[in-house]
C-alpha cells in the first residue's frame, strides 16, 4: 500500500476499459506526460538516458496522447507538454497526431513566449526517420530552450483544438 489504495486497485488499460471517465467526457485535458526531462537544470539524471529509453518515452506519450484524444468531445481542447528538448517527444508527437487524427488541429497559444518548434526530419543510422513539423507549424507550438536568454527550463507546449470526430 506504499503507493496509496488507488494505484493497488487500478486495472490499468484503455479508456473502454476503465471505470472512469467515458470517452468524449471533457472539454479540455492538459497532458503533462511524463518524459526524458532533457530540459531540467540541474541534469538529474544524467547519463541515464539511451537512444532505446528515449524511444520508450515517445512510443508511452503516444498511448497516453491517444487516449486523451478519446477523452476529449469535439469542439474541445487538448494541451500536450513536456519538460523535455528532445524532439522525438515532442515536435514528433505532434506530427505523430496531426497524421493520425485528422479532426486535430494546432491552436494559436496566448501568451506567445517561448520560441518556434522545430521544422523537418531527422534520419537516424538504422534508417528511420523521425519527422517533425511541417512549415507552417512552427509557430502554432511553443519550445522553451534552457540556453535562450530567457532562463527557463528547457520545455514545449502544444495546443489542439479538436474537430468533428466523425471525420
Amino acid at each position: 500500500m506504499r503507493n496509496g489504495p488507488g494505484r493497488n486497485q487500478c486495472l490499468g488499460g484503455r479508456v473502454e476499459n476503465s471505470k472512469g471517465f467515458y470517452p468524449d467526457s471533457f472539454d479540455r485535458v492538459l497532458l503533462d506526460a511524463p518524459c526524458s526531462a532533457l530540459g531540467l537544470r540541474p541534469r538529474l539524471f544524467v547519463g541515464e538516458e539511451t537512444i532505446d529509453s528515449l524511444k520508450r518515452h515517445a512510443t508511452y506519450q503516444r498511448r497516453m496522447f491517444d487516449q486523451a484524444v478519446k477523452l476529449v468531445r469535439p469542439g474541445g481542447v487538448i494541451v500536450y507538454s513536456t519538460c523535455t528538448i528532445n524532439p522525438g517527444e515532442n515536435e514528433a508527437l505532434v506530427r505523430y497526431a496531426l497524421n493520425t487524427y485528422k479532426f486535430l488541429s494546432l491552436a494559436s497559444q496566448n501568451p506567445r513566449i517561448g520560441g518556434p518548434g522545430l521544422v523537418g526530419s531527422c534520419e537516424f543510422p538504422d534508417g528511420r526517420t523521425e519527422e517533425w513539423l511541417r512549415p507552417g507549424e512552427e509557430n502554432f507550438v511553443q519550445r522553451f530552450d534552457p540556453s535562450s536568454s530567457l532562463d527557463t527550463i528547457g520545455f514545449f507546449i502544444a495546443k489542439f483544438s479538436v474537430g468533428s470526430k466523425d471525420v
